[in-house]
């Protein structure tokens, strides 16, 4: 069954956030958590903590109650009535240390919420290429390898997640920026979202990804690296123990399908970032153009006919905002030659399913001599057969090692026949499945290089498992 939240954090956990002292809790949270920093753990002296939370309470008289009965303006108080009230909820707990003085601790489950707010409030953009170098580090060192499950893998499975979370962050703050960009603003408060939209994201996060740190730079190399993991049957065998050995898992196919889905995931979320870029781009691209021509718009003041239409349609707002008549009667309110009525169109973006025509035309019935007889159906079944026989197939690859080899345990490259391009394609599928564990054969590679006809192929032992 998949856990809850609740079934880890107190009921109340959130009560300080949502009360009506909610920025208060806030303020006096991110104090108790900066006065565990000088600390090797997070845990402090009872009395510090006071003292902390009576300075910040020093600055105003306002009485406050902590069960809607009693109101309190001494700072003291307001200090322990705040700790109680965290305690209770679940953000920390007391400690008596060997000195016998009164420790607050910060719950173990309260440390991520309180670095995601903090990260909230600074509005940090992320540094990709930090993130997509510590994936391409991680694979391109050699002696990482011996313990390829705990100092690679994990690693960048959890860096691939990272980085495809902070790029949907950026493309759902574009959209933020774009919905505060209403018809309300004039000019100059367009101007000046422009220019906070240009600092914040335009020159930031948004020029970092299309230049420094422009993800094409590295995935082709991170791919190749991972397909090297998922064909080589040492580095999958060194892996799969160390999966087993991190995650308790007792079954090694377990274990092999679980290491082999996290790769697989990793390359699938390389392959899918372009989706998430192009979206990005566009509404990028939409935004700015947005802006400036609402901006050029609502700047041209001059007698050409873009001006004129613009001062036109500015009173007429103007009058129908403080009018409550009918909108023909302000526009219009004696010659009655013109009235406006509102059109309806679906909108592409709109939440109503567009209808889609079809035009339907008569079926024509099928003529007797247009059906297949039973010896035809069998002559066409047995052509799929032949063809599905000579695919170059793991399951066929595996069925043509096994009658290759026979009674033996164990035979040579050179032994399987190449008499034809065939043959060779089919040596090399023989080479790219021997890491599944389907298979009832594995490998071993010797390094050096054999002549096959008129190819030069590196020379491996087939050996029946």
């Amino acid at each position: 069954m998949t856990k809850n939240i609740f079934d880890i954090v107190s009921g109340d956990f959130f009560k300080p956030l949502t009360s009506k002292y909610k920025r208060m809790y806030a303020d006096t949270i991110l104090l108790i958590y900066n006065s565990f920093k000088p600390e090797i753990s997070y845990g402090v002296n009872r009395d510090i903590v006071v003292s902390v939370l009576m300075d910040y309470f020093d600055a105003d008289d306002d009485e406050i109650s902590f069960d809607d009965e009693t109101y309190v303006s001494d700072s003291r108080d307001k200090a322990n009535g705040v700790i109680a009230q965290l305690k209770n909820c679940g953000w920390i707990e007391y400690e008596q240390a060997e000195n016998h003085q009164l420790n607050v601790v910060l719950f173990d489950h309260a440390v991520p919420v309180i670095d995601s707010i903090i990260r909230i409030m600074k509005e940090e953009e992320t540094e990709y290429q930090g993130i997509i170098s510590q994936i391409h580090a991680s694979l391109q060192n050699e002696e990482l390898y011996a313990k390829p499950y705990e100092l690679i893998i994990m690693g960048v499975e959890e860096n691939t997640e990272h980085l495809v979370s902070e790029l949907k962050r950026l493309n759902v703050s574009i959209k933020r920026h774009m919905d505060r960009q209403t018809n309300d603003m004039d000019a100059t408060e367009i101007l000046d979202h422009f220019f906070r939209y240009h600092k914040d994201i335009g020159s930031k996060a948004y020029l970092r990804m299309k230049t420094g740190d422009n993800i094409s730079y590295f995935r082709s190399s991170i791919i190749d690296r991972i397909d090297r993991i998922l064909e080589s049957s040492e580095i999958m065998g060194r892996a799969v123990a160390g999966y087993m050995e991190i995650r308790q898992e007792p079954d090694d196919e377990a274990a092999y399908e679980a290491v082999v889905n996290t790769l697989v995931d990793v390359k699938t979320s390389f392959y899918r970032l372009d989706d998430i870029i192009e979206e990005i781009d566009s509404k990028h691209r939409r935004y700015v153009k947005n802006a400036v021509m609402r901006a050029r718009f609502l700047l041209s003041t001059g007698n050409n006919l873009e001006g004129k239409l613009s001062k036109i349609l500015n009173s007429l707002a103007g009058e129908i905002n403080g009018s409550d008549e009918n909108i023909n009667e302000v526009l219009f309110p004696e010659t009655g030659l013109f009235n406006l009525f509102p059109q309806n169109f679906i909108s592409p973006e709109s939440l109503k399913t567009m209808p889609v025509r079809r035009n339907y035309t008569d079926i024509e019935s099928l003529r007797a001599n247009e059906v297949l007889s039973a010896e035809q159906r069998e002559i066409y079944k047995e052509a799929l057969r032949q063809k599905n026989r000579r695919r170059f197939s793991r399951k066929n690859i595996n069925q043509y090692v096994l009658d290759i080899l026979g009674d033996r345990e164990k035979i040579a490259v050179t032994d399987v026949p190449a008499e034809n391009k065939r043959d060779l394609i089919r040596i090399i599928y023989i080479s790219i499945y021997s890491g599944n564990r389907a298979n009832n054969y594995r490998i071993e590679r010797s390094g050096r290089q054999v002549q096959m006809g008129n190819f030069v192929l590196p020379y491996f032992d087939i050996i029946k498992t």
